[in-house]
């Protein structure tokens, strides 16, 4: 995409982490947006954050992404709102931190419902009015975890790995529409993913309130993730790894694709023996 100017935004996930940063950045290249999200309470903090944007249309829908007749008709109601719709943010995501034999299959429901089937909802929902646009573009938040398998993320893995292959799919079916199409590839960053995971996380819960203290302590602003975003989709980028841990990830899985999983084995079983 050659310019961002007057652009509109469609950003799920947009009432906290990833999304507002996204936002925010996109806000600042002059973009209109459409900020969807299930929570309302953090749409309206994310459009008090962009109250200096007066300039600009900043519409928010209420809408889960992993119900399919809802997101089948979010992008007519956007269009209506808009006139058009030039981005597509793929970005809402949950995860739950525990071992794949205590899922229950309501769990899988709920994790793959909205990293997978709420990527695969937004994609085919609203490729028909990107298409009618000169120029558009898909970014799809994929994860480090879409390279390789890690204990306790099995769900989450499994939605990342799939976002990240139809991604590339994507990328090259629609290239003659003009219509670019990236995956990001975040490592740890600072938002309230896992946090929100405790809960849901069983026997897990008191480690993975940990796990998210050293996140949102140590991890990557997700401010400087959507400055990476910016540049990806101004020179169609087909991925973004974003942070030191995304790159080693990636490049240890292709050059250790078997050793990488010894370590991973072993953190396992010792938090096994623990318990």
């Amino acid at each position: 995409m050659r310019q961002l100017q007057n652009k509109v935004a469609v950003i799920t996930g947009a009432g906290s982490g990833i999304g507002r940063a996204l936002a925010k950045a996109f806000a600042a290249q002059g973009c209109h947006l459409a900020l969807v999200d299930v929570n309302q309470s953090g749409l309206d903090d994310t459009v008090e954050a962009l109250k200096h944007f007066t300039q600009l249309n900043i519409t928010t829908h209420l809408c889960d992404v992993s119900d399919r007749l809802a997101m089948a008709a979010l992008p007519e109601q956007i269009e209506q709102q808009h006139g058009a719709i030039h981005l597509l943010f793929n970005n809402a995501g949950v995860t739950i931190n525990k071992p794949f034999e205590s899922h229950s299959m309501e769990d899988l429901d709920f994790v793959l419902g909205i990293d997978l089937w709420g990527v695969i909802y937004g994609c085919h929902y609203f490729l028909p009015y990107l298409k009618k646009q000169k120029e558009a573009h898909i970014i799809n938040t994929s994860s480090l975890a879409g390279f390789l398998g890690l204990p306790n993320q099995s769900s989450y893995c499994l939605s990342k790995a799939a976002v990240k292959s139809l991604s590339e799919s994507l990328n090259s079916e629609l290239a003659i529409h003009n219509i670019g199409v990236t995956s990001i590839h975040p490592g740890t960053i600072s938002t309230n993913i896992l946090r929100s995971a405790a809960d849901k996380s069983g026997d897990a819960k008191g480690s993975t309130l940990k796990l998210a203290a050293l996140m949102e302590r140590y991890g990557m602003s997700p401010d400087k993730l959507a400055e990476k975003v910016i540049k990806a989709v101004l020179c169609n980028k087909m991925r973004v790894r974003v942070g030191i841990d995304s790159y080693l990830g990636d490049w240890f899985k292709r050059l250790l694709p078997r050793a990488i999983h010894w370590p991973l084995k072993w953190g396992f079983a010792k938090s096994q023996i623990k318990h």
